[in-house]
């Protein structure tokens, strides 16, 4: 455990101010690392949410050069899902990674590396990233900071929930059907995921889930957000499926102006059904108050998506085909057959399904899938902003998702010793399952489809002391706007200094 440090601003301050201390030297990057082990080693133990320390990387990037950036010298922790750093191990939840280590950066991390950012530790996710709780065989259970009996979220539960504590003002994380911004509400943290093509894929990969995943990060600051934005788009690979060309003026320096007065659409129709929580209505309500006294004009309009049937069916299909090519490419990348045992058997149960489905409904569902940005092209000609909620219920109860005892046993043994897939091939249960995922989540998947911008602002804290986001969804290409909106309703309604209450999280000591 690193020595004791007293260094109380570290608790109060964003990245960016920090980096300004750094510039100024009132404080170093190893005085700034040594704050942020101190509260992992002092705030993690019931949280669960760093899973791998990376002291030792962290100490060796300080001794480096300092870069020139608006973040340099700043600790940040990422997300254990996609992002490699060379030499570091890289589980992504699951136990078919245990023993792997990268050989090499991915695109994002030397992006984040060339900036000065100092990476201090990895952030637990769900099995390869696929749930909205972050749970694993793998790393455990991780908690909400706000009320340990509640999931953070997921897929980047780690990060918020590591964010939401202090343990670092800044966690990378990935969004493929609301992977940042579901986490992000549930832990009161503000959450953007970028519009499609602005992060790269490499070097394994030139797409991810067929387009709808993206990388980004979470902060307790919109302009922490703007300038880690800054620092993804700063490169280009050719190799990318997808390429945004970068805006004239930096996304950190538009925070600097206001959005103008917008025409701002909402809707309380959950695009992949369910019922919508009260709580969760109300939050989007006083946001909508909180827009109309700052001038913009508010209606209620709803985007003709598809159904919720056939946005469901998109994603399983989706997502059952990915698994499928993992297992199968497991090989490529780790020199070994996959087998049944390396996986949770609900991961395990949808590679299964994924090699029931024919080539010819992955291609529909995809084209689906895509045409939802057709759509909001259209929807985007009469309305700048699109106002929803993050998600339709409260954070769930730590493993209420989960598969029982007995099912996971039985999952084991017919899909996986057995290598018996009729259970899937006649039975329901699999599509049963993602629909009630589908049906919690509600609202954010269907702008990984879609492609566009979308964010979760901390705008809202019901009576039990939960926060709970609000959605706002731009057209493609036009963070700018809504990192400008969510800069205005930050200065009309601050967050920063909402913090889980000392008896959620282990103290400092």
């Amino acid at each position: 455990m690193t020595s004791a440090f007293h260094f109380p601003e570290y608790d109060l301050l964003d990245g960016i101010a920090l980096a300004d201390m750094v510039r100024r030297k009132e404080v170093t990057p190893s005085e700034l690392v040594r704050a942020a082990v101190q509260r992992i080693d002092g705030r993690n133990g019931p949280l669960n949410a760093v899973v791998h320390l990376l002291e030792d990387e962290a100490k060796s990037q300080c001794r480096l050069p300092l870069a020139d950036g608006p973040l340099s010298g700043v600790p940040i922790l990422i997300k254990d899902l996609l992002a490699e750093i060379e030499g570091c191990p890289t589980r992504n939840g699951s136990r078919l990674f245990k023993h792997y280590v990268a050989r090499e950066d991915s695109q994002t991390i030397k992006r984040y590396r060339k900036a000065g950012l100092i990476f201090v530790g990895k952030t637990a996710t769900p099995e390869l990233g696929l749930h909205p709780y972050t749970e694993s065989d793998a790393t455990g259970i991780t908690r909400n900071p706000w009320n340990l009996g509640l999931s953070p979220g997921g897929s980047s539960g780690g990060a918020c929930a590591a964010v939401a504590a202090g343990m670092t003002p800044i966690a990378h994380g990935s969004d493929g059907g609301g992977s940042i911004r579901l986490p992000a509400s549930h832990c009161g943290v503000f959450g953007l995921k970028p519009t499609r093509g602005r992060s790269p894929s490499g070097p394994h990969f030139s797409e991810l889930w067929q387009g709808l995943v993206v990388e980004h990060a979470v902060s307790r600051s919109v302009r922490d957000s703007a300038a880690m934005l800054d620092i993804l788009i700063a490169g280009s690979d050719d190799a990318d499926a997808y390429r945004w060309p970068a805006p004239e003026e930096s996304f950190l320096s538009s925070t600097c102006n206001t959005p103008g007065r917008l025409r701002i659409a909402y809707t309380f129709q959950p695009f992949l059904g369910g019922e919508l929580s009260p709580d969760c209505r109300a939050a989007v309500e006083s946001s909508l108050q909180l827009l109309a006294d700052l001038g913009h004009d508010v209606v209620e309009a709803h985007p003709p998506l598809a159904s919720a049937d056939q946005l469901c069916e998109a994603m399983l299909t989706i997502v059952c085909g990915e698994m499928a090519s993992l297992v199968e490419n497991a090989g490529r990348m780790l020199n070994r057959v996959a087998t049944y045992e390396d996986f949770e058997p609900g991961t395990w149960a949808l590679a299964r399904q994924g090699h029931i489905f024919k080539a010819v409904h992955l291609a529909r569902m995809r084209e689906l899938a895509l045409h939802q940005g057709r759509i909001m092209s259209a929807f985007h000609e009469d309305y700048d902003v699109l106002v929803t909620p993050v998600v339709n219920q409260l954070p769930s109860a730590v493993g209420a998702f989960r598969l029982s005892p007995l099912e996971a046993r039985l999952s084991r043994k017919v899909l996986g010793q057995w290598g018996q897939d009729w259970p899937l091939r006649l039975g329901n249960r699999l599509p049963q399952t993602s629909r009630q995922v589908m049906e919690y989540m509600g609202w954010s998947t269907p702008f990984n489809m879609s492609g566009q911008p979308a964010m979760s602002v901390p705008l809202f804290w019901n009576e039990a002391g939960l926060p709970i986001g609000t959605q706002f969804v731009a057209k493609m290409g036009n963070e700018a706007m809504l990192l400008q909106l969510a800069r205005s309703l930050e200065m009309a309604r601050p967050w920063q200094h909402r913090r889980p209450p000392q008896g959620q999280r282990a103290s400092l000591g």
